[in-house]
C-alpha cells in the first residue's frame, strides 16, 4: 500500500523541529570552537552550559525528527512541549544572562507567533490523524466492552467455582 502524503501541518512542524535541531547543533559546535574566547572574556553563559544545551537540543531534535517520520503517537505532544521549553529557555537566558537589547517587541511578538503557529498546527484534525496510528497494522485504541452480569452468567460462574472446588 503506498504511503499517504504527509499533511502540510506536519511538514511545518517538521521544519520547526529541523530548525530547533540545527540551532542546537550550531550552538554546540560554536561553544566548542570558541571555548577559549568565551572563557577569556568571561561570558555570562559558560561554554560548558552552551555546549551541553546545544548538544541536548541537537539530540532532542533528532529524536523528535525520528518520531515524526515514523509517525509515533508521542511525537506530536513532544514537539509542542519541546518548542515551548525552547522558548522558555530562550527567555530565561535573555532576561537573566544577556544585556538589554532594543528588539524586545520583535522578540516578544515572534515568540507569541511561534506558540500560536505550533498550537494551531498541533490541533489541526489532519495533523492529529497523521499521528493517531504509527503503524498500519496497529488498531485504534478502543474502550474495552464490559458486560453486565445476568442471572444466567452468574449461575454459570457459580457452577464453575463449585466444580473447581470439587476437583481439589
Amino acid at each position: 500500500m503506498p504511503e499517504k502524503k504527509r499533511p502540510f501541518g506536519v511538514t511545518l512542524l517538521l521544519w520547526m523541529v529541523l530548525t530547533l535541531t540545527a540551532w542546537g547543533a550550531v550552538r554546540f559546535v560554536a561553544a566548542l570552537r570558541w571555548w577559549d574566547v568565551l572563557n577569556e572574556f568571561d561570558a555570562n553563559l559558560s561554554p560548558l552550559y552552551l555546549s551541553i544545551t546545544g548538544a541536548g537540543w541537537g539530540v532532542a531534535g533528532g529524536v523528535l525528527l525520528s518520531g515524526i517520520l515514523r509517525r509515533r503517537t508521542w511525537a506530536l505532544p513532544a514537539v509542542v512541549t519541546s518548542i515551548l521549553l525552547w522558548l522558555i529557555e530562550y527567555w530565561i537566558e535573555r532576561i537573566f544572562f544577556q544585556s538589554d537589547r532594543a528588539n524586545l517587541p520583535f522578540a516578544l511578538m515572534s515568540s507569541i507567533l511561534v506558540v500560536a503557529i505550533t498550537w494551531i498546527l498541533a490541533t489541526l484534525p489532519r495533523t492529529k490523524y497523521f499521528f493517531a496510528k504509527s503503524e498500519e497494522h496497529e488498531q485504534p485504541v478502543e474502550e474495552p466492552k464490559v458486560e453486565e452480569p445476568t442471572p444466567a452468567t452468574e449461575a454459570a460462574a457459580t457452577e464453575e467455582k463449585t466444580a473447581t472446588k470439587k476437583k481439589k
